[in-house]
């Protein structure tokens, strides 16, 4: 029930973090929009949805924050490479690897990220599910910087956001499965 409420309050964040930023690409390229444009304005989603939540509920929404930061990081990489399209392809898995290094380090010291999180929780399960975390995001990551490189930006938008489903799909049903499984 818990995750169920958790997953209510931040799908419109996962609304305007991907799917709108997406839906506003493909239609500023149909309005014969270079794909450097394109790119720079679609991620703006996320910050006005942070605004508005700012304003309205007084609350940082962290999907919003992640986007906004990868966004930030994504045009200095594209202003210090005069423009180019693989800056802005290559912010987001750039960033979820190094989340996945993390988490993995954080394994290797044997002092699990999510252990930090939970209250009292046995370290064993919290090593496998942190060790599960850094996985997803290493092999999310070097699916997307795949992506990034063998196919054009149309393409690289569209079968990306698949991939960040996946991803979030395996997260959450993994994450499930083994907390099942570890109790």
């Amino acid at each position: 029930m818990k995750d169920e409420v958790q997953l209510k309050k931040y799908l419109p964040s996962l609304i305007f973090a991907i799917i709108l930023p997406v839906i506003a690409y493909l239609f500023l390229k149909m309005l014969g929009n270079s794909d450097t444009l394109a790119l720079g304005i679609a991620p703006a989603f996320p910050v006005v949805h942070m605004l508005w939540s700012l304003i309205r509920k007084k609350e940082l929404n962290p999907v919003s924050l992640v986007a906004i930061i990868g966004f930030l990081i994504s045009l200095l990489a594209v202003y210090l490479t005069h423009g180019n399209n693989l800056a802005f392809k290559l912010w987001h898995p750039i960033l979820t690897a190094a989340i996945g290094t993390i988490f993995l380090l954080s394994v290797l010291l044997n002092r699990p990220l999510l252990e930090l999180a939970s209250e009292g929780e046995n370290h064993r399960k919290m090593l496998i599910m942190t060790l599960f975390m850094g996985l997803v995001f290493i092999f999310h990551a070097l699916s997307v910087i795949l992506l990034a490189f063998f196919v054009e930006t149309t393409a690289f938008v569209l079968l990306s956001k698949v991939i960040d489903f996946s991803a979030v799909g395996v997260l959450i049903l993994g994450l499930a499965f083994l907390r099942k499984k570890l109790n």
